[in-house]
This record gives C-alpha cells, structure tokens and sequence, in this order.
C-alpha cells in the first residue's frame, strides 16, 4: 500500500489532543501518526501518512497538514 508524508507543527493543545484522539482511526485504514515531544516553545511536530486517495482534511478538519 503506498502512503503520502503529511505534517503539521501545531501549538494548540486542543489540536495535538485531536490527533491523538484520531490516531486509530488512521491506523485502522492503513495509516501512521507520529507525535514528538513538544518543543521548549511549546510547538508539536505530528508526521502523519495516509494511504493515497486519503486526506488529512477527512480526519483532522481545520488542522493545517502540509505534504512532506
């Protein structure tokens, strides 16, 4: 299965909290979500890949993912 590289670097906790909450919803269609540890400025990097023909947008509306 091939998959596309999104990420985000997200400041908001409601958002990181939103990834997480979805993490296995992705990982159910063949997915990936990685989280690192927030930065000392309080930002978190989430790598996400999704199976082609997928898009952030479908599991995390309004959270700005960029093709890697």
């Amino acid at each position: 299965m091939q998959r596309i590289a999104y990420q985000a670097l997200l400041a908001n906790p409601q958002n990181v909290a939103a990834v997480q909450a979805r993490k296995r919803d992705v990982e159910r269609i063949g997915g990936r979500v990685e989280i690192a540890a927030p930065t000392t400025v309080g930002m978190v990097l989430v790598l996400l890949e999704l199976p082609v023909g997928t898009l952030p947008e479908q599991f995390f509306p309004g959270i700005p993912f960029y093709p890697v």
